[in-house]
């Protein structure tokens, strides 16, 4: 009897488990319900692109025009910007055409330690970089982007220290010809360039093809690859296309065709001319510091090569001693800016008694610059500048100090007018140009001027 009370104790406890684990089930379900409901009744936040793509801008415009607030589109057509600061706040929108450049406020990011240089002069940061047959695979933040293989020209592992990784370290002190892809080895203070096909980048490995055998060695080993392409001009500046724009990121810059926001997949979308089409990646959203529009509608004159350039100077048969007439002749430098001296433009340094001309492409509509003496030159100077042999512009470069007065350089800016050639002409001063006869003091090692940001605007 008492087994059978025992067994139906137990059975009666079984029960009332089963029972209590039901209505917690039960219950579970039923929160579950009603937090459901209240989730699809609750007010929804604005999506997070929203506070991503609202980011402050600034823009200038080809008129000088500068527009502050938030970006809110932007495509190959028009640029929209919401100015906050006022009530209501104000939206305009604005073609592309008028567009000169918007700088973005974007946060900094830590630097990354591949650099990766393409063939149009870009170069970019990234925090990985890998290679199959047709594609590189470039890493960066949280995204991978694909370019053609063949658009890749060099890359550097390791961080090289430098704003400019192109400049000074090892792109220089390439073979001028060589027959083969590079692999470059830094020994102490000098240079290793392997002539070898580089035929794949792994994680781990950059595999190459020597002697016919393919080698995996190890990138902790490799300082940088540079391939054998077609164009000269490694890690230097390429003279754009009109239409080019140029995209400054946190740390590199790529040139495009065109640029415009995705609002659904919160990146950029980027038109680079690598390819027959222009081909097309996606950059993350705070990878960009500015846009410059105005990129392609300038020709730097220090990057572009003249039509004609002659010097004579003051030396009798001397003038034609080779090393005289290189020193003699124009070259580009790279100056302090006036506006900011903690940066640099280009220039070029041109000595007295030459003439320098340019072809002016068809579509250019004018010609603009600033003249200072060079430093060291006391001797003033007289700059000419004449479009098809017509003279358009003639005045006297003196140094300031000799003046004391603080002259700002002397700015330029012309009409090119459908010109054909475009030519400067720097010559002593030899008498004052109001036509008296007054002699002036020249010194015949001096005189020579610098042209800061020549440059020809389509």
């Amino acid at each position: 009897m008492l087994a059978l009370q025992t067994k139906r104790s137990i059975k009666q406890r079984q029960s009332d488990s089963r029972t209590r684990g039901k209505d917690r089930i039960s219950r579970a379900f039923l929160l579950k319900g009603v937090v459901f409901t209240l989730l699809l009744w609750a007010p929804r936040s604005a999506p997070a692109h929203e506070t991503t793509l609202r980011r402050d801008v600034t823009v200038t415009t080809s008129n000088g025009e500068v527009i502050q607030g938030k970006l809110v589109h932007l495509d190959n057509k028009n640029a929209t910007i919401s100015d906050t600061s006022k009530t209501p706040s104000r939206t305009s929108t604005l073609e592309i055409s008028s567009v000169r450049k918007i700088h973005i406020e974007s946060p900094s990011t830590d630097s990354n330690e591949v650099v990766v240089g393409l063939v149009d002069g870009s170069y970019i940061k990234v925090n990985d970089v890998s290679t199959d047959d047709t594609k590189a695979y470039l890493s960066l933040g949280d995204s991978t982007f694909e370019v053609p293989r063949e658009a890749v020209h060099w890359i550097v592992f390791g961080d090289p220290q430098s704003d400019s990784p192109e400049t000074d370290t090892w792109l220089k002190e390439l073979p001028e010809k060589p027959a083969a892809d590079l692999v470059a080895i830094k020994r102490d203070t000098m240079w290793q360039f392997i002539e070898c096909a580089i035929t794949q980048i792994t994680p781990k490995n950059v595999v190459v093809l020597l002697d016919g055998e393919s080698i995996p060695v190890n990138r902790s080993k490799i300082f940088g690859l540079c391939w054998l392409r077609p164009s000269e001009n490694i890690g230097k500046d390429i003279e754009p296309n009109a239409k080019d724009i140029l995209l400054h990121l946190q740390q590199g810059r790529i040139r495009c065709r065109n640029i415009k926001w995705n609002n659904d997949q919160l990146h950029w979308e980027v038109a680079l001319p690598l390819a027959k089409n222009d081909f097309i990646i996606n950059l993350p959203a705070d990878s960009l510091s500015s846009i410059d529009f105005a990129f392609g509608r300038h020709i730097d004159l220090t990057e572009r090569l003249p039509a004609d350039s002659r010097t004579d100077p003051y030396f009798g048969g001397l003038a034609n001693d080779p090393t005289l007439l290189q020193y003699f002749a124009p070259r580009s430098i790279m100056v302090a800016d006036s506006d900011n001296q903690d940066a640099s433009v280009p220039a070029l340094l041109i000595h007295p008694r030459t003439e320098i001309t340019w072809t002016i492409p068809n579509d250019s509509r004018r010609f603009q610059a600033s003249l200072s003496l060079a430093e060291n030159s006391v001797s003033p100077a007289v700059v000419m500048i004449q479009i098809d042999n017509s003279e358009v512009f003639k005045t006297v470069v003196s140094n300031p100090e000799a003046q004391r007065v603080d002259t700002p350089p002397l700015t330029v800016d012309l009409d090119l007018d459908g010109g054909k050639q475009l030519k400067i002409i720097v010559d002593f001063l030899k008498k004052p140009l109001d036509g008296t006869n007054e002699q002036t003091m020249v010194s015949l090692l001096s005189g020579s001027i610098q042209v800061k940001n020549p440059r020809i605007e389509r």
